[in-house]
C-alpha cells in the first residue's frame, strides 16, 4: 500500500541567528526564526512522513510550547519520524522537496 505525506514549513528570516537548512549551516547573515533550530527542510520532510502515517504533525509531537525542544537540533524530529516508518514497516519509495528563498542562493549546498 502506497501512503503520501505533504509537508510544509516556513519560518521568518533574522539577524544573527544561523540559518540552517538540511542540517547544513549555510553562511548568511538572517537564519530561521523558530522554536527549535529552525530548520524548515527537516521540518516539512518530517511533517510529511508523520501525516503519511496518520501521525499528526511536527507540533503534535514537539510542541513549541515545550522548553525540551527549544533549539532543538532537527535531526532528532526527523530520525523520530523514521523511527515510527521503520515500526509501521513503511519506507519511502520516493522524496522531492523544493526550498524557494529569495536569498542566499543556495545551489552550492545541494548535494544530488
Amino acid at each position: 500500500m502506497y501512503r503520501t505525506g505533504q509537508g510544509i514549513d516556513f519560518h521568518q528570516l533574522v539577524d544573527n541567528i544561523p540559518l540552517i537548512i538540511g542540517n547544513v549551516k549555510i553562511p548568511f547573515y538572517k537564519g530561521s526564526k523558530g522554536h527549535s533550530d529552525g530548520d524548515v527542510l527537516f521540518h516539512a520532510i518530517t511533517d510529511a512522513i508523520l501525516g503519511a502515517l496518520g501521525e499528526g504533525d511536527l507540533g503534535k509531537h514537539f510542541p513549541s510550547s515545550s522548553s525540551k525542544w527549544k533549539d532543538a537540533d532537527s535531526k532528532v524530529f526527523l530520525q523520530y519520524a523514521v523511527n515510527i516508518l521503520k515500526e509501521k514497516k513503511y519506507k519511502i519509495v520516493n522524496l522531492d522537496s523544493t526550498v524557494i528563498l529569495q536569498k542566499p542562493q543556495i545551489s552550492s549546498y545541494v548535494s544530488n
